[in-house]
This record gives structure tokens, C-alpha cells and sequence, in this order.
């Protein structure tokens, strides 16, 4: 996204109960156990993280709703268990996936070694995800052993990576700006699929005119 832009979109998290006549989009969180995970969704839901670490044991799931230009948008987001063997062997985890976020964390170099593990799962399993790629911890500097450009060239190698940005889920460091990634984006493929949908719409209505017209034709032209 071209945060350039950002003004274009007005942001309001309601916090409602969601509508069953409403698209509900599905947000997946994957990377290595302990890279802090559950703490950036905890952070995103409520702006509150204590440090403590619980380890996701299968699939968490938490509701976000926010009005975006006056159009609400549903997301479920799923906090996943950091075990791949659990990951192959629940499918239903990459199904209908419109963002995936692979979290590493700087001070973690196997989280790190482990992306491509992640990144070819959605290929595999979710090849039209919109990916993200969160380097978290980034408050460890002193402990850092993953070099930015190192994460840069890894996300420009792979060209499904949408974005790359680091974050510190304990200390809110840019916390704002993933949420408003993750709403923004599925806004956008909100509008994409509403417009596809008016289109395909406004081309069959101009089919069944133009057969019509033809119809009608034929029939002026038996009469002669």
C-alpha cells in the first residue's frame, strides 16, 4: 500500500456484532512459535500486551469490524500454532485466505531461516492470498540477528510479499500500521469484488439486449 494515500481512506473500529448479510474476510497469523504471534493480535484487538507468552496450542480466532469510508468491513483473524506439522495437517487453515501475515522475529535467525517454509505453504495451499511479512521484536536490537536488508531481499525475491515492515507487538511500535495494512487492503479487495460483480452484471445485461435486438430482427425480417 502507498501510505501516500492513506488519506483517501476515513478508519472508524466499531466493535459491533458482525452481520451475517456481510462478507466476513479471513486474516491468517503464521511463523515459528514464539515470535510473538498472539502478542501483535492481542496488541491489534486491544492495544494491551503484559509480555507474557502463552503458546497458541491449535487455532485462536478473534473479530475485527471497522467502518471504512462508510462501508463496514469483517475480518476474522486467525492466530495459528507455530507447528508446521499441525499447519499441513489442517487444511481448512488456508482456505479462503485473504491475507496471510508471516511474522519472524529479529533476535530469531530460525524464524527467520524458516520463511520460506511458511511462504511455500501458501503457495501451495492459498496461491490467492495477499501475503504480509512482519519482522517483530525490533525493540531486542542489541540481541538482532536478522539484518533489515537481509528481510528487504528476501521480500523483494519473492514478489508475492505485498509489504515488509518490522514491528514491536509489546512496545506498540508500528502496531497502527499493520492494522490499518490488514483493513485497508481487505477494503480495497472489498471494492474489487463489488465492482467485478456490477460489472459482470452490466454485461449481461447488455447481452440479453443485444439478443433482443437480434431476436427482433430476425422476426422483421421472416414477416417480409
Amino acid at each position: 500500500m502507498n501510505y501516500k494515500d492513506k488519506s483517501k481512506y476515513k478508519i472508524e473500529y466499531t466493535g459491533e456484532k458482525f452481520s451475517k448479510d456481510l462478507s466476513i474476510y479471513k486474516v491468517i497469523v503464521i511463523g515459528r512459535y514464539g515470535v510473538g504471534k498472539t502478542t501483535t493480535i492481542k496488541k491489534l484487538m486491544s492495544k494491551e500486551a503484559d509480555g507474557e507468552y502463552f503458546p497458541t496450542l491449535s487455532v485462536d480466532i478473534k473479530n475485527i469490524q471497522a467502518k471504512v469510508n462508510d462501508e463496514i468491513i469483517q475480518i476474522n483473524i486467525w492466530d495459528c500454532c507455530g507447528n508446521d506439522k499441525f499447519a499441513l495437517g489442517t487444511p481448512n487453515l488456508f482456505k479462503n485466505v485473504s491475507i496471510a501475515i508471516i511474522i519472524f522475529a529479529i533476535n530469531d535467525k530460525k524464524s527467520f531461516e524458516e520463511l520460506e517454509k511458511w511462504y511455500n505453504m501458501l503457495k501451495e495451499y492459498s496461491k490467492d492470498s495477499m501475503i504480509f511479512l512482519i519482522g517483530n521484536k525490533n525493540d531486542l536490537e542489541k540481541e538482532r540477528e536478522v539484518a533489515i536488508e537481509v528481510a528487504e531481499k528476501f521480500k523483494n525475491d519473492n514478489v508475492d510479499i505485498k509489504i515488509f515492515f518490522e514491528t514491536s507487538a509489546l512496545y506498540d511500535n508500528n502496531m497502527d500500521k499493520l492494522l490499518e495494512n490488514i483493513v485497508i487492503s481487505i477494503y480495497e479487495k472489498d471494492q474489487k469484488e463489488k465492482n467485478d460483480v456490477d460489472n459482470a452484471l452490466k454485461k449481461t445485461k447488455t447481452l440479453v439486449k443485444e439478443d433482443f435486438a437480434k431476436q427482433g430482427e430476425k422476426k422483421k425480417k421472416g414477416c417480409c
